[in-house]
């Protein structure tokens, strides 16, 4: 055990002891933040070493009392000692691994008795044993003349064969049969989580030191709340639909992305994403220019997002209850593909379906109002031909509401959330048309002889047509034969042609007129140019009576686009 001085003693300024702790780096130690209660100065030896070092309390963890998280502090010495600090394991080491046993720990403390030199207990542990996403359970084997005793806290646990440090022990039951024989200790991977610069010291294989340490220190001062930071992440990786923790800082961030993403690329993808974020006062490309000058192109756009703005949806979701006429209305604000907020679902009549949205829609403003933005309604069959567009925006601190057809509105199907063959038609169709880049609507005239059967047979034998406008509001049969197949954009004028036939109607002119201005169009532009006519329709000055921005209705169903929660995981409530 020669030279293993980084572990140390740690006692009140007066010699009283209080605790152990481990050597670090050239003058800095961890310990239990219950050690050094209390305490603003420790005195510190460290065995084997004739001198008595003066350190401060430089750090604290969140911990207060007993069972809190974060019992972790760091000492700062006043000079550096004439001895080398410990070395750090692999985080994985203490992993179950099939025919290898878990490896033998030791710690040396200081109980009551063995207050100068210490005294060695024997530990062992795994990875499974894990407590509250924060301890190891550790236990002492029986066999062992020493167990867990009051001066052990803070005592560096490590291999006994590497001598590689895995964590430190934290308390241990002092009573019953158990005593001393069980106890906890917190791995690395929980004392970096409260710890961030330990990230500085651990044999990290993504990044070498120095460049992890100067990364490290350039995002130290940045604060991003974790909701934005998610939406960095997210805007990197687009592809990306796993779960993301909620990062406490944007190192949390970019240690996750480095240590749980794949592609080599990563590191840099995060990087640029945070760099078109913009904190203040971090010039990330500097960073990027010094140690990844291969990978990094300056001003190179991340991921499918193309270094666009943010876009943002408030996605309504209203669900026929199985009895009777009631709703389930619940909306979710995404942006970039990322929830940023959610409330409901809450229960309502049929004509309380107007003012809870406009209600709802008030209180979820204030998260997309900075970027472009859009409203989404997934609804009943029955509810597709409501004038959404017309219903009203009220802005808090507004003079005065707005239509909301001041912004895109959309209306889509609630049955393409199930998991049904029609979803796999919906994709289909819609890889179709975005391939091709252009929305190309096949005209559907108000005097057409079809029934549903006829209607379905014509969109099941074309899988080319990706959208359909019609001339007037579809008749059932229509509407459902084109749900049925998977159909992804259709538009149509809400107007009943009454019973006199449809010498009244128009439909060439209205459908010459829809036709021309969205055939061209990228179908992503859609809900954006249907906008466009809608308040070109009102304008006393580009508008007319036979505008085909007059009652537009715009089912534009995007697979990809999913309230949160989808339709087969249930209902949450908002946070």
């Amino acid at each position: 055990m020669a030279g293993m001085h980084w572990r140390a003693r740690i006692g009140t300024v007066d010699g009283a002891p209080r605790g152990a702790g481990v050597l670090v780096d050239g003058a800095r130690l961890i310990t239990c933040a219950h050690v050094v209660e209390g305490l603003d100065e420790v005195s510190v030896t460290l065995p084997g070493l004739d001198e008595t070092l003066r350190g401060t309390v430089a750090w604290v963890g969140d911990w207060r009392r007993v069972g809190d998280r974060g019992d972790v502090a760091v000492v700062a010495l006043d000079r550096v000692p004439d001895a080398a600090p410990c070395a750090f394991a692999p985080l994985d080491v203490l992993r179950p691994r099939p025919g290898r046993a878990a490896p033998e720990l030791r710690a040396l403390g200081f109980p009551f008795g063995h207050d100068e030199v210490g005294t060695h207990v024997t530990l062992r542990t795994s990875a499974d044993r894990l407590l509250g996403q924060e301890w190891l359970e550790i236990d002492v084997d029986r066999a062992h003349l020493q167990r867990l005793d009051e001066g052990f806290s803070g005592a560096a646990v490590y291999d006994q064969a590497s001598r590689l440090v895995v964590g430190i022990l934290t308390d241990a039951v002092l009573d019953g049969a158990p005593a001393g024989h069980l106890g906890r200790m917190l791995p690395l991977d929980t004392i970096r989580r409260h710890w961030e610069e330990l990230d500085d010291l651990l044999p990290l294989d993504w990044l070498p030191s120095a460049p992890r340490r100067e990364l490290r220190a350039l995002f130290s001062d940045v604060r991003i709340d974790a909701a934005n930071l998610e939406l960095i992440v997210r805007r990197a990786f687009p592809t990306f639909r796993r779960p993301l923790p909620a990062f406490r800082s944007v190192w949390h961030a970019v240690r996750h992305v480095a240590e749980e993403l794949t592609g080599e690329d990563r590191l840099v993808r995060l990087l640029d994403s945070l760099r078109a974020a913009g904190p203040p006062g971090v010039d990330i490309g500097a960073w990027l220019r010094r140690w990844m000058p291969e990978q990094y192109v300056e001003g190179r756009a991340t991921g499918a997002a193309g270094g666009a703005a943010p876009t943002g949806s408030v996605m309504f979701r209203a669900e026929s209850m199985t009895r009777g006429a009631g709703l389930d209305l619940s909306v979710c604000t995404v942006v970039d593909g990322v929830p940023v907020a959610r409330a409901g679902p809450v229960r309502i009549r049929p004509r309380q379906l107007r003012p809870k949205v406009e209600a709802l829609l008030a209180e979820q403003i204030g998260r997309v109002h900075e970027f472009d933005w859009m409203v989404e309604f997934v609804v009943p069959e029955r509810l597709m031909s409501e004038p959404y567009e017309e219903w009203q925006i009220h802005e808090p601190g507004a003079a005065r509401p707005r239509p909301l057809r001041t912004v895109p509105v959309v209306v889509r199907h609630m049955d393409r959330l199930k998991p049904l063959t029609v979803s796999r038609l919906t994709r289909r169709r819609w890889e179709t048309v975005r391939a091709r880049g252009e929305t190309r609507p096949r005209r559907v005239e108000c005097g057409l002889p079809y029934g549903y059967e006829e209607f379905h047979d014509w969109l099941d034998a074309d899988d080319d047509v990706c959208a359909l406008a019609y001339a007037a509001t579809p008749v059932g049969d229509w509407l459902a034969a084109a749900l049925d197949t998977g159909v992804p954009i259709m538009l149509w004028r809400r107007h009943d042609c009454g019973d006199e036939g449809h010498a009244h109607c128009a439909p060439d002119k209205f459908l010459d007129r829809l036709t021309d201005a969205v055939a061209a169009l990228d179908p992503d532009r859609l809900p954006f140019e249907v906008m466009r006519l809608r308040k070109e329709a009102r304008s006393p000055d580009k508008g007319d009576a036979e505008h085909c921005g007059h009652r537009l209705t715009l089912f534009w169903d995007d697979p990809e686009r999913k309230p949160d929660p989808p339709l087969a995981m249930g209902a949450r409530g908002a946070p």
